[in-house]
């Protein structure tokens, strides 16, 4: 993980929510209500978990996933009144809190999809396409859900800026080359082109594979290589995924690999990457700053920690970055506790 920042720093870096803060203090839009929040447990996360106190909110907050759940941010939550669990398993301690409102970048708003008889809620936010896809699958809502991950906000600006900024460092900080190196970006959605834009400034010969047609336009007006899946892996020196589909990397195209390539995944999809595969056909396993490396029919691949790669290293995207799209979120809250919600869905 990153350097914790200081409080102050980061409060300097996110004004947005340091506003609101004192906004919501004195207006308490969130009097009564109880928040479930699936979040990050960073210190970023943090400015916005003050911002539902200082809104007279009662919080709870649930880690998204263990590479982005940060003790000493848990402890701070904890220390300004929120309560925090660290996941995975809380489904039945986030339906006993019977929250009002709904923070969803994991798996909470897909309780209400998935359960009989939920409480009832009366609106929430999503906050990546991952969370979104889970709630879609599992059926309609019956309460509605502001989808921050498709705001402008999000993913013109954080996700553009932050996520390729934070991928890019994740890389650098875990010791591998960029300049010069072949790198296969597989995945060309707002965040796959972020990733492949932010490389590219660092002077990498980037590749694109990309199997919907018109983020595959996109990455050849863009000015990028655009290959097969096979053809890309059999000469890539660095290969990150950003689907967060499942099972995207197989043993099989892990065999296609060179000798020395580092891959890893960015985004939530833990599978998007078969490393149970790997591990079990590898004929040896050591462990490298990072990751691990995999000595397979004689050729050694290195996989860095996921998945969210960005996260193990960079710990998250930019404070300034992250203000913007946390801000949308106690917005879009203080919204629906104040005014009669819109549709369900």
């Amino acid at each position: 993980m990153a350097e914790p920042i200081d409080n102050a720093v980061l409060a300097a870096r996110m004004p947005v929510l340091a506003r609101l803060a004192r906004e919501f203090a004195t207006d308490r839009p969130l009097a009564g209500r109880r928040v479930a929040a699936a979040l990050n447990v960073t210190p970023e996360a943090t400015a916005l978990v003050r911002v539902l106190l200082a809104g007279a909110a009662e919080v709870l907050v649930v880690s998204s996933k263990p590479t982005t759940f940060d003790p000493a941010a848990a402890g701070a939550m904890g220390r300004l009144g929120a309560r925090v669990l660290p996941g995975p398993d809380t489904a039945k301690e986030v339906l006993a809190f019977a929250p009002d409102l709904v923070v969803d970048n994991g798996s909470v708003a897909e309780l209400w999809a998935a359960e009989p008889d939920p409480p009832a809620v009366v609106g929430g936010t999503v906050h990546s396409q991952h969370a979104l896809g889970r709630v879609r699958r599992a059926g309609r809502l019956p309460f509605p859900l502001y989808t921050v991950t498709e705001s402008a906000v999000k993913t013109a600006v954080e996700t553009a800026h932050g996520t390729g900024q934070a991928a890019l460092r994740g890389l650098l900080d875990a010791g591998v080359q960029v300049a010069g190196k072949r790198v296969l970006v597989v995945g060309f959605g707002v965040t796959g082109r972020a990733v492949a834009d932010y490389l590219r400034g660092c002077h990498a010969r980037v590749a694109v594979a990309e199997v919907a047609p018109v983020p595959l336009l996109q990455a050849v007006h863009l000015g990028f290589e655009v290959v097969g899946l096979t053809a890309g892996l059999a000469t890539a020196d660095v290969v990150v995924t950003v689907t967060d589909a499942e099972q995207v990397l197989d043993l099989d195209h892990l065999r296609l690999l060179p000798d020395g390539a580092v891959l890893g995944g960015i985004g939530h999809a833990a599978t998007e990457i078969d490393r149970a595969g790997l591990a079990a056909a590898a004929d040896r396993v050591d462990p490298v700053p990072g990751g691990q490396r995999y000595r397979l029919a004689g050729r050694h691949l290195t996989l860095l920690a996921g998945a969210g790669g960005n996260h193990v290293f960079a710990g998250i995207n930019p404070p300034e970055l992250m203000d913007l799209s946390l801000a949308l979120h106690a917005l879009c809250l203080a919204r629906l506790a104040s005014t009669g919600p819109p549709p369900a869905g």
